[in-house]
């Protein structure tokens, strides 16, 4: 055990006041005169030995009180634990949680910029002979070198605040490397960190006996978040003047109920739609918002609420890419009837393929592709329109009126097999109105429709994956479905020309044609997160010769280069830096803003679940880590690491609750004791 403050033991001297007090009893005996021996009965008799024993024991007490309150103000220590810093070959670490949750209020200003100014008072009160690392969420390179004390506390002022989340194992594996790759014999890092549950996670974290670990909780001044999940379309098929529901998930991280919370829509900063919703305590609520797209191309939007003082999570943007027209492709040798509806429109762009010279990318680009009754394909073929159906295009399938089977590969990888091929006459007798496909095509169904009919047909065996959307008086069924990825199959099992059905000419035909188009025209992504989504793929970029990516905000105050690569038609971008903030960013090529992307910051921090302050250390110690101690961020402005140490090891409450019950025991003694 050691003394903060060893000068106070000076005190222990005190001790001589009652042990004299003892010795020197200087009493006055009061002389009482008596006229008969009966007022000497009435005195109480007194055993010497007891009297001496009690005087001892008070003695012993008044002893004991002055000795525990002069160790209580001495600050006596445990000195085992010592943090490694002003030693040679140490490496200093800092960790700051930049993320965004230490936006939230403190009881000064915000946890981020207590951590800063704490990490400031750390290394202004460490030798200048130490080296440091600034470790955040963003890995900055520039951070990741051993610093002297000017530099580190230049780092500390320039630190990006806008950080995405990162498992703290991550973290401390990092500068463990770093520290090992410098050639640091022994590192300490100091962590602030306000201990979300989500992100406090030390699983996969390696503990490494030379490293030191400094907790320095933040505390939230306020645990409460309303904040927007999530958002998503209600109809993924978005049309230029059609109603459509925009579904918005708003939960409430806080122990009160609200009511009327307002959530505003704007698109292309345009209000859309208004509304207002209430929240259970700890509750979350779907809304459905109802807005029309007046024209095509990229609209910007953003759903938002008021709260305070979280605020990251307030808005969600997104991009609706509502496409002017639809690629649609045909594959065979010459065109069917299908022709006739997507041809001449101008919402689609029609284009008759030869199988043995079809384009890879206008396959990748097309919305809906059709395998006529003419067309036979190799297996290599069928395999990229797979392809293309995986990445969300819609594929509409007709037997080959030549050889059925000669498609099978295709039928094999959907999981259907020919069985043979069945020329009795037959017509369809039940449609699926409960299935999406037809759920909001036909409003009204009479009592005897005029479904297809169907002279011959080919029976397909299904494995259960695919779903009959038509079925014939036989139960075979006439028109299958089946998802494939992100996108629709459908396979019919007759053929459009007059020998094989009346298809091409019944009602249904053109709407489930043009519905098809619109399944296969899903828009791109709605919107990416901040520090997860790290690879874009796009699907419909036409690229010849050299060509250069550029990320960057409205204002090109932020400008990223990705990596990219072209493979399958399909272009991927590799981002190499995370983005400051949410919002909208430009895909630029060539120097030509191709798009606009939304970016939001990721909710694994909206949920107000942190660490309790007695729980952190065991879970580091749990994971392997020799933690020095759990300090505050005022004893760095306030005490140099000695005296944090000896506060966090003291054990003046002990001594000073020994001297009260000395107190409490002379009392008793001197008031009961007879």
């Amino acid at each position: 055990m050691r003394f903060l403050y060893p000068n106070m033991l000076w005190g222990l001297l005190a001790l001589l006041i009652p042990i004299l007090i003892h010795l020197f009893n200087f009493r006055r005996h009061k002389l009482v005169y008596f006229s008969n021996t009966a007022v000497l009965r009435s005195i109480q008799q007194e055993n010497a030995k007891t009297r001496k024993l009690k005087y001892l024991v008070t003695l012993l007490l008044r002893c004991l009180f002055i000795a525990a309150l002069v160790l209580a103000f001495a600050f006596p220590y445990r000195p085992e634990k010592q943090i490694n810093v002003n030693v040679e070959d140490n490496l200093v670490g800092v960790y700051i949680d930049n993320s965004m949750s230490m936006k939230g209020q403190s009881q000064r200003t915000t946890m981020m910029e207590d951590a800063r100014q704490s990490a400031r008072d750390l290394v202004h009160k460490l030798q200048p002979s130490n080296r440091y690392l600034l470790m955040t969420n963003s890995f900055e390179i520039q951070n990741e070198y051993p610093m002297n004390q000017e530099e580190m506390l230049d780092q500390l002022d320039r630190m990006n605040p806008d950080g995405a989340p990162v498992p703290m194992g991550e973290v401390i594996d990092r500068f463990e490397m770093l520290s090992k790759q410098h050639g640091f014999s022994t590192s300490t890092l100091f962590v602030y960190s306000d201990f979300q549950s989500n992100t406090f996670d030390l699983s996969a974290a390696k503990a490494d006996t030379t490293l030191q670990v400094v907790v320095v909780p933040m505390i939230p001044e306020f645990k409460v978040n309303l904040y927007i999940d999530s958002v998503w379309l209600a109809s993924p098929i978005v049309q230029v003047g059609l109603t459509n529901d925009l579904m918005v998930r708003v939960v409430n991280q806080g122990d009160k109920e609200v009511k009327g919370l307002p959530v505003n829509f704007t698109m292309n900063g345009t209000m859309a739609a208004s509304t207002t919703v209430d929240l259970e305590k700890n509750g979350n609520v779907d809304i459905a918002m109802q807005f029309v797209v007046d024209h095509g191309g990229e609209q910007r939007c953003t759903v938002s609420l008021t709260d305070h003082p979280i605020t990251f999570d307030d808005d969600y943007h997104f991009v609706l890419r509502v496409k002017p027209s639809l690629s649609v492709v045909e594959l065979g040798d010459k065109a069917s009837p299908c022709a006739l509806i997507f041809d001449d429109d101008e919402q689609f762009r029609y284009m008759l393929m030869d199988p043995l010279r079809f384009d890879l990318g206008a396959l990748a680009q097309a919305q809906l592709l059709i395998v006529n009754e003419s067309a036979k394909l190799n297996e290599t073929l069928q395999q990229t329109l797979l392809d293309a159906v995986n990445e969300g295009a819609s594929l509409m399938v007709f037997p080959c009126i030549d050889d059925p089977k000669s498609n099978s590969y295709l039928y094999g990888k959907l999981g259907l097999t020919l069985i043979e091929a069945d020329t009795n006459a037959t017509a369809a007798e039940d449609l699926a109105m409960q299935h999406d496909f037809f759920s909001d095509m036909i409003l009204d169904m009479p009592q005897y429709p005029e479904l297809p009919k169907a002279k011959r047909h080919v029976r397909l065996r299904t494995n259960g994956m695919a779903s009959p959307l038509m079925t014939l008086k036989n139960s075979d069924p006439l028109l299958l479905s089946e998802t494939v990825g992100k996108g629709q199959v459908f396979v019919m099992t007759t053929g459009l020309s007059p020998a094989w059905s009346d298809v091409a000419d019944n009602s249904l035909f053109v709407p489930m044609m043009v519905k098809a188009a619109f399944i296969g025209g899903k828009m791109d992504r709605l919107f990416y997160t901040i520090g997860t989504d790290k690879i874009l793929v796009l699907n419909d970029l036409n690229l010849e010769g050299d060509h250069e990516f550029l990320f960057a905000n409205s204002e090109r105050s932020f400008e990223s280069m990705p990596a990219s690569d072209v493979r399958n038609g399909k272009v991927y971008l590799y981002l190499n830096d995370d983005l400051p903030a949410a919002g909208f960013y430009d895909l630029l090529v060539n120097d030509t803003v191709n798009r606009a992307t939304a970016w939001n910051a990721s909710r694994v921090e909206s949920k107000m679940d942190f660490a309790e302050r007695d729980a952190i250390a065991p879970a580091f110690e749990k994971a392997g880590f020799d933690v020095a101690a759990v300090l505050d961020t005022n004893e760095f402005a306030t005490a140099d690491l000695v005296s944090a140490m000896a506060h966090q090891s003291s054990q003046w409450k002990l001594f000073a609750l020994i001297a009260l019950f000395a107190l409490l025991g002379e009392i008793a003694v001197l008031r009961f004791w007879k």
